[in-house]
């Protein structure tokens, strides 16, 4: 039989909804000096970044250090190094091995989960608050959006990705506040957003479409969004980035 050395779950391990039995697997197959990877967007960051867009159905769990560590402990293994990447509004890198494995456990393990006690992200009263900002930012971003259009002002959405989708539904934003959605892959265009009535079109609609604002939706991709459609901001254009905080380019 062959035995990894390595195995890596990028961006896969969030979506499993039998995490135990994939750690528990894992521990079987990974050779002594071997390391598990894995890679996924990190609660703390969604919580300051009140990023709720990215809560929706393929997403069913919220990674932080401590459970982690607890999680793997209970399979004799252990967490020796962790890594923070810009990727999704900020994830984390987990670097695990076998229980007194061949790599020294890094300090800074010890320090990230005392900053988490810290912005206390386990504590159900901060889950409470970041529902009820949600829930401010919700109307705050309608009322942008509609003061604009009382002044005659014609907006689009820019992307259409999953967490797009969330931020449309959750806010109720449908051709009463969006001319279309753009998008500049071919699968998606000529197809509507789902749950809303908004279609999906080319970015070049924006200039042919005289919009006035392109709200964009991929919003943790903003500064090569808004580099590609430079040509929109020439003639006059101007974005609208929703999170984590409301922001007119």
């Amino acid at each position: 039989k062959l035995f990894p050395k390595v195995i890596t779950g990028t961006n896969v391990f969030a979506h499993i909804d039998d995490i135990n039995g994939s750690v528990e697997v894992v521990k079987k197959i990974l050779l002594p000096d071997g390391v598990f990877v894995i890679e996924a967007p990190y609660l703390k960051n969604l919580l300051q970044g009140l990023e709720y867009d990215t809560i929706y159905h393929e997403h069913l769990t919220y990674l932080s250090i401590k459970p982690l560590r607890e999680l793997f402990e209970k399979f004799d293994l252990e967490i020796f190094d962790v890594e923070f990447k810009d990727f999704h509004g900020g994830s984390i890198r987990v670097f695990v091995q076998h229980k007194n494995s061949c790599y020294k456990i890094s300090e800074k393990i010890l320090e990230i989960e005392k900053d988490e006690e810290r912005f206390e992200i386990h504590n159900l009263k901060k889950l409470e608050d970041f529902a009820k900002s949600v829930e401010d930012h919700k109307v705050k971003l309608l009322e942008t959006l509609e003061e604009l259009k009382r002044n005659g002002k014609k907006i689009a959405g820019v992307g259409a990705p999953a967490k797009g989708m969330t931020l449309l539904n959750y806010c109720e934003i449908d051709i009463n506040y969006l001319e279309f959605v753009t998008e500049v892959s071919k699968l998606k265009i000529n197809r509507y957003c789902p749950g809303t009535d908004l279609k999906i079109m080319s970015d070049k609609e924006l200039i042919k479409k005289k919009i006035d604002y392109a709200l964009i939706l991929p919003w943790n991709f903003k500064n090569e969004i808004m580099k590609n459609l430079n040509i929109f901001k020439n003639n006059g254009g101007k974005f609208i980035i929703p999170l984590p905080k409301i922001e007119i380019i």
